[in-house]
């Protein structure tokens, strides 16, 4: 029996699935299904009823998660006591992202920030605002960058950068010879729109709602699970969006897209740095410290 077999069997608890647990954990299925079965074998007993969509505790499970959470609480307690010792910055950085941040923004900071802090082993994790935010809550990461600021009572965020979002469609379309479009122009068009949960959409619903209007009165034809995907899709002449100049930038070089000013003030939006409340260990204190002293004004797409 070893602390990775603990930390899988805690993790499915806590999340209900196999599949959830390892992205958790930042490894594969197969890898937690591994230690599970280990973990059964050297105790001589079934811990998990795998018979449901959502795993469920046997009877002899319930009995022995208390330990296990227990051990797993003490053994990542030391760890992060004895990353604090010493001079140099070490231990782990577990940063999360949410689409635009994650993909085309916190790449970048993180190589600096390696730079300075080689010891510093450093994961990233990309999910939409929403699941970053609860995985800070639920302390599987120290810091985020999100596209929305959270609603969480137990995380403090600040506006870290600003981030423009841009009207776009396929090159050569009937819009893309205007100046800028109408109200009636952006209910008309077939509209390609993020899923929900994610920060780029609740800002286009904060944009609607100013002009009087909501997600319903688009012509909304697809909903895609990622940015570049809607991109894509754009580019392909299926349709138009609203998106980050971030994520735009690579197509509109390749003269696959074409943007055209929205009705009213420039679009923009904050993405907001985000990090538990609870007392940060040293590598996510020197994170933070290494952020203020960023050229925010240099960091562009």
């Amino acid at each position: 029996m070893n602390i990775n077999q603990l930390k899988a069997f805690v993790s499915i608890v806590e999340k209900g699935t196999f599949s959830a647990a390892a992205r958790a954990m930042g490894v594969s299925q197969p890898a937690v299904s591994l230690q599970i079965q280990a973990l059964e074998e050297y105790l001589g007993v079934d811990l998990l009823d795998r018979r449901t969509k959502k795993v469920q505790l046997t009877e002899a499970g319930k009995l022995f998660y208390p330990t296990a959470l227990q051990v797993v609480s003490q053994v990542e307690n030391a760890q992060h006591q004895l990353e604090e010792l010493g001079d140099s910055v070490k231990g782990r950085l577990a940063v999360g992202g949410s689409t635009i941040p994650g993909e085309y923004v916190l790449p970048k900071l993180l190589g600096r920030f390696k730079k300075e802090y080689p010891d510093v082993s450093i994961t990233l994790r990309i999910a939409d605002t929403r699941e970053i935010t609860e995985q800070i809550v639920s302390g599987e990461l120290q810091v985020g960058l999100i596209g929305a600021k959270p609603g969480s009572g137990q995380l403090s965020a600040r506006p870290f950068l600003h981030d423009e979002l841009v009207f776009i469609v396929p090159a050569g379309h009937s819009l893309s010879q205007k100046i800028s479009i109408s109200l009636d122009d952006l209910t008309q068009a077939q509209f390609i729109t993020r899923e929900r949960g994610s920060g780029t959409r609740q800002t286009i619903e904060n944009y609607l709602f100013k002009q009087g209007l909501s997600l319903d009165d688009l012509n909304i034809v697809m909903e895609l699970g990622s940015t570049e995907a809607v991109v894509n899709a754009v580019s392909a002449g299926l349709g138009a969006s609203i998106v980050s100049k971030w994520a735009a930038e690579r197509s509109l070089k390749l003269g696959e897209i074409s943007t055209v000013k929205l009705p009213g003030p420039a679009f923009t939006r904050d993405l907001y740095l985000v990090v538990s409340k609870h007392a940060p260990t040293r590598s996510t204190q020197a994170f933070l410290a290494f952020i203020e002293k960023l050229d925010i004004s240099k960091i562009k797409p």
